[in-house]
């Protein structure tokens, strides 16, 4: 009686119509079918019509690119013997022959797929190796299928290299991976290396509209679009979501059903969220955030959302030609965003989100990270810049100290006098603009001031100093004023190097910065910021 329940089950089981989920339904069975990989199909259609196919390929790429399917097209083409089993190497099988159909269903005996996520050890890897001195038993070649090879153990991999190096005629290796820098030099050498390219979004679109029309459902573009955007590249995903659509709606996409089953938001609604954080309007920001929070929009996407926003603004203020790549409605928001932020704002807004959007990956609470985040990203676009604080600063210095400029007349040039140079830091100027490089540079940092009257200067030299540096600086002198000058050493210390007074005086502005209200609250903001260094610019 218990088997005949277990006989009735499997009728019934029969009986059943398994639906077969898009990207199964549609995986390429040649490469004339593949999608985004013109490089890979070119190089091993050239290979194939002058017989010169490599013994190991290695497919690399992101998830869903087509690294299985790519490796099961290369059996079928390697084995496929045509309808009238006459056939030789193809890039275009014939899927008809017992060989094609067999690979296709996958119980060909001379094809073995591995998954080396769980046969990462050296044994399962010598078993390969004994299987591969036994000849196929119908096929062309026997080909060894290793899916996430990069999961091998290291001592898996050095067990494979002798045969990989030197395989049977007869043996052939496709391995898949999407962590190509896991994978040993030494393995990489000995196969023929395939990059699979991300999927272009056009491309996508196309063959997603392809497949509905096949399918008999109906999508408006700007559905399309957003399944393609949201597939990243990836043929597997973007079915995958197209699925989830067609089961979402009953077949009729629109724009609206798809942004509310990816938790997306429209741009109307992000432009306004992001004109709302240029204006530093907080009350209608936050707002704005909370509606569409509460119409299903995920934190992390609108973060990404609004850096791509924010990099579209940088671009178009960088180079305006960048405009004509948007679409109308975008291009005439971005203009509306030009006028209301400069580029070092665009600039610490993109930092902001950049930083930001680990916080929102990570937090407890991905919402209440994103509305901290807008609210410190307003806070921060109310600060001055820094070089506009350092101009600030120079001017009340100025305004509270002022100095008179010296006039053109009194300016240095090669009819100096000696009353023009009244200090150490005139003669260094006045070597500098003569390209007296290293005598500028010992007189900056190895020689200390003693005295220096008209004509006259007596200088303590430093262990850095040459010896004979004072004869050189009046020779130097003499030959770019014209005039007759003394140069004296002594052994009195002297004032401070000019190196030392400069640093000093850079110590001070930098403490006098970091003491400004303005300043304290962007550290505050900032966590980590230091201000690490002034320059001092001369007037």
């Amino acid at each position: 009686m218990e088997s005949l329940l277990f006989e009735q089950e499997e009728l019934n089981a029969g009986n059943t119509d398994h639906y077969l989920v898009l990207a199964r339904k549609y995986r390429p069975t040649k490469f004339s079918d593949m999608i985004g990989q013109d490089a890979l199909i070119k190089t091993f259609t050239n290979a194939a019509q002058s017989n010169r196919i490599a013994h190991a390929f290695l497919l690399t790429g992101i998830r869903g690119v087509g690294k299985t399917t790519t490796a099961r097209i290369i059996a079928r083409a390697l084995n496929c013997v045509g309808e009238d089993g006459k056939g030789a190497i193809t890039t275009s099988p014939c899927g008809k022959c017992y060989h094609c159909v067999a690979i296709a269903e996958d119980r060909h005996q001379d094809i073995i797929e591995i998954d080396a996520a769980s046969h990462t050890g050296v044994n399962d890897i010598r078993e390969i190796i004994e299987n591969a001195r036994y000849r196929p038993t119908s096929a062309r070649f026997k080909i060894y299928i290793i899916d996430e090879v990069h999961m091998l153990s290291n001592s898996a991999f050095n067990a494979l290299l002798k045969t990989l190096e030197e395989p049977p005629m007869h043996v052939k290796f496709v391995f898949a991976t999407t962590e190509i820098k896991k994978i040993p030099l030494t393995i990489l050498s000995r196969c023929q290396r395939f990059d699979l390219k991300r999927v272009g979004i056009d491309e996508l679109i196309q063959h997603f509209i392809s497949i509905l029309d096949k399918e008999g459902f109906k999508a408006d573009d700007d559905s399309i679009k957003m399944i393609a955007n949201a597939a990243n590249g990836s043929v597997r995903d973007g079915l995958s979501i197209l699925d989830q659509a067609i089961s979402h709606t009953g077949g009729n996409i629109t724009a609206s059903s798809v942004r509310e089953m990816l938790g997306l938001s429209s741009n109307e609604d992000l432009y306004m969220l992001y004109e709302n954080l240029l204006k530093n309007e907080v009350a209608n920001c936050l707002t704005k955030m909370s509606d569409l929070y509460s119409h299903g929009a995920d934190p992390l996407l609108i973060t990404q959302d609004l850096m791509t926003i924010t990099h579209s603004v940088a671009k178009a203020q960088v180079d305006h030609k960048g405009m004509d790549l948007l679409p109308e409605f975008d291009k005439g928001r971005v203009e509306n965003f030009l006028t209301l932020a400069d580029v070092s704002k665009i600039n610490r807004i993109w930092m902001m989100l950049l930083k930001g959007f680990e916080e929102v990956r990570s937090a407890p609470n991905p919402m209440v990270a994103l509305e901290m985040l807008l609210i410190r990203i307003m806070h921060i676009s109310n600060l001055p810049s820094p070089e506009d604080l350092i101009k600030k600063l120079k001017s009340k210095n100025e305004d509270a100290t002022p100095m008179q400029k010296p006039s053109s007349s009194q300016s240095i040039s090669n009819q100096n006098s000696k009353m023009q140079l009244k200090s150490i830091e005139d003669v260094e100027k006045l070597l500098f603009e003569h390209d007296e490089m290293v005598m500028c540079h010992h007189l900056r940092s190895d020689v200390k001031l003693v005295k220096m009257e008209a004509g006259r200067i007596a200088l303590n030299l430093l262990e850095g100093a040459p010896k004979n540096f004072h004869t050189l600086l009046k020779e130097v002198l003499e030959k770019i004023t014209g005039d007759v000058w003394t140069v004296l050493t002594s052994t009195e210390d002297g004032d401070s190097t000019i190196a030392q007074k400069h640093k000093v005086a850079v110590n001070e502005q930098l403490e006098g910065v970091r003491e400004h209200q303005s300043v304290k609250q962007m550290l505050k903001a900032f966590t980590g910021l230091e201000i690490a260094d002034i320059k001092l610019q001369n007037n």
